[in-house]
């Protein structure tokens, strides 16, 4: 990343120009990445549920299947990360 994509970055996030990313960026900033991680893959498992009966076309069928799979991917590789560093603190 370059300094001048830093600094947008910064910008939109503390302006509020882009609120997702703003919002985004204080969930991270109070719950963690891998607790945000986790919980979109729970999100992904509900919405590629829903995705199958939703009057959707086959594209954006495909494009939200698709994003879940990988998000729910990510999902179940930190619940196990996790899983396994509890252990490993316990011993």
């Amino acid at each position: 990343m370059t300094t001048e994509e830093r600094t947008a970055f910064w910008k939109a996030v503390e302006s509020g120009e882009n609120p997702l990313l703003s919002v985004l960026h204080n969930l991270v900033e109070k719950w963690g990445l891998p607790a945000i991680i986790m919980a979109l893959g729970d999100i992904g498992n509900v919405l590629s549920e829903d995705a199958e009966t939703a009057p959707l076309s086959p594209n954006q069928r495909g494009l939200i299947l698709g994003a879940c799979a990988q998000v729910c991917a990510l999902s179940d590789q930190m619940h196990s990360e996790m899983a396994f560093l509890t252990e490993s603190e316990t011993k």
